[in-house]
């Protein structure tokens, strides 16, 4: 029994370091549905006073690519009255509905929210990822 205990510490522990060490996400449904959406960090993790970029993969519910939408990108730390330092945006459209988020930086460690907001065509939706930063 004492053995079972330490292999669910050790699977728990293991579990937390990949979170906490990750630079990209599992897709996300954006808020209206219109969208699922996932991100990956270019630098190998996300950490403080780094300026760095995201590549954001934008889907239709319906799994094809997003393409030609307008994105803004925002974030704040729960708990505390401040965003980012500096002001993200995207770049470049690179298809198969990828994009480029530059001006990635976060000035303190703990969890962010990114969020993310999307418009096409007069329609609008958003997604807001949870980040662990180091």
């Amino acid at each position: 029994m004492d053995n079972l205990r330490y292999l669910r510490i050790a699977l728990g522990m293991v579990l937390a370091l990949s979170i906490s060490s990750s630079s990209a996400t599992d897709a996300h449904l954006s808020d209206k549905g219109l969208y699922r959406v996932s991100w990956q960090s270019l630098a190998p993790e996300v950490t403080t006073d780094l300026i760095h970029e995201w590549l954001l993969h934008v889907e239709t519910a319906d799994r094809r690519p997003a393409d030609n939408l307008i994105i803004t990108v925002s974030a704040h730390m729960p708990g505390h009255a401040h965003g980012l330092p500096t002001q993200p945006r995207a770049t470049a459209y690179l298809g198969n509905g990828d994009y480029r988020i530059a001006g990635m930086k976060f000035q303190m460690s703990g969890v962010w929210w990114v969020r993310f907001d999307f418009w096409r065509k007069n329609r609008r939706d958003w997604v807001i990822f949870e980040v662990p930063v180091k």
